[in-house]
């Protein structure tokens, strides 16, 4: 019940935590729409090609204006394709749709009627972008755009017309409609983005201690050890001592603060590094260099440890040390480490041990 609550609660609120959540969800959105970005442009190019086929017998269309127009949209769909950010990405659909407008406003001079055209293209590509932009502003100016350079040179005739008042009001619906659908379609991605972002959280972090947990490090630990052959790598376990008195004594609310604490220190200090709790009392971490500095992250865990005064207990941590091999498994490796836990509790505890 109290995760089905905390979804409702974000499909509810739609906030971002800080400013790097809110630049990966762009940055997310900008790859996530590339492929339908890229087909919506398609469909557009497309539709011109065919409005060309399909024109008048006989019609004459200027050649430099299909160039630019044609160059225009095929630079958007690329520019659109091979965008990795929200500004590239914003980029390439506005220059699409412009160029898709200035491509069939084109067409006006092969059709004896071509004011026919303006309501109809404007409110189908203003729409049809909807989807495909990341942002309310770029969809916004995209339509924009698209009206202007759609309605250029008619002007006149919308405006003297005698339906002027029902063409104004469709262009500014169509708009709105489109700007509507753009905001949902944003609005929703949020929404999921959100959602899949606590998932991964539940799925591979501690709810407790707020590091990584046993799947999360386990996963890590596998990546290690297929790379073991041509680097080192050392498996540090390490435990609380006397855990168990602590939790006995002073109950399990002080107890739950001695592991947030235990686990700051080690996200502090290994932050370079692999890192997680394994379950109960128990943490690991997987450091990348030489041996005598993993030697020295170790005492400098255990040093910094064993200042924490929590409800008048003094906390202290064991470790026990392991060299990954490409010989050994990952349950050997953490054999050879618990070994030397068990040394490091068996000569006084609030040390480290490592077994070669």
């Amino acid at each position: 019940m109290r995760f089905v609550r905390k979804i409702h609660s974000l499909e509810r609120e739609i906030v971002f935590h800080d400013a790097s959540e809110r630049r990966l969800f762009w940055r997310s959105s900008a790859i996530s729409l590339r492929p339908l970005a890229v087909w919506v442009q398609v469909f557009g190019i497309v539709g011109w090609m065919l409005s060309r086929v399909f024109a008048s017998p006989g019609a004459a269309f200027d050649r430099t204006e299909t160039v630019v127009a044609l160059a225009g949209m095929l630079m958007g769909s690329a520019t659109t394709y091979f965008s990795r950010h929200v500004v590239l990405n914003s980029l390439g659909c506005f220059v699409c749709a412009v160029a898709v407008a200035f491509g069939f406003h084109s067409n006006a001079s092969g059709t004896p009627n071509p004011e026919v055209w303006v309501m109809p293209m404007g409110i189908l590509i203003t729409v049809g972008m909807a989807p495909v932009f990341a942002d309310y502003f770029s969809y916004l100016a995209s339509a924009i755009a698209a009206w202007l350079i759609l309605s250029y040179g008619r002007g006149e005739f919308i405006m003297h017309s005698h339906d002027s008042g029902w063409i104004i009001l469709f262009i500014f619906a169509g708009t709105a409609l489109g700007l509507l659908l753009n905001f949902l379609f944003v609005r929703e991605r949020k929404r999921t983005f959100l959602v899949q972002r606590e998932l991964i959280k539940l799925a591979f972090k501690d709810a407790l201690t707020g590091i990584d947990n046993r799947r999360s490090l386990m996963e890590a630990m596998q990546d290690y050890h297929a790379r073991s052959a041509s680097n080192d790598f050392y498996f540090l376990l390490i435990d609380i001592d006397d855990f168990k008195r602590i939790n006995d004594t002073s109950g399990h609310d002080v107890g739950d603060e001695v592991l947030v604490a235990v686990a700051s220190i080690i996200d502090r200090h290994a932050q370079t590094h692999a890192r997680g709790r394994l379950g109960g009392e128990e943490f690991g971490v997987v450091f990348t260099g030489e041996e005598a500095a993993a030697c020295a992250l170790a005492r400098q865990l255990c040093e910094s440890v064993a200042k924490l005064r929590i409800s008048t207990h003094v906390v202290t941590i064991s470790i026990g040390i392991s060299r990954f091999s490409d010989a050994m498994s990952l349950a050997e490796i953490f054999k050879v480490a618990d070994q030397g836990l068990y040394e490091a509790k068996r000569h006084g505890k609030n040390r480290y041990v490592l077994v070669s």
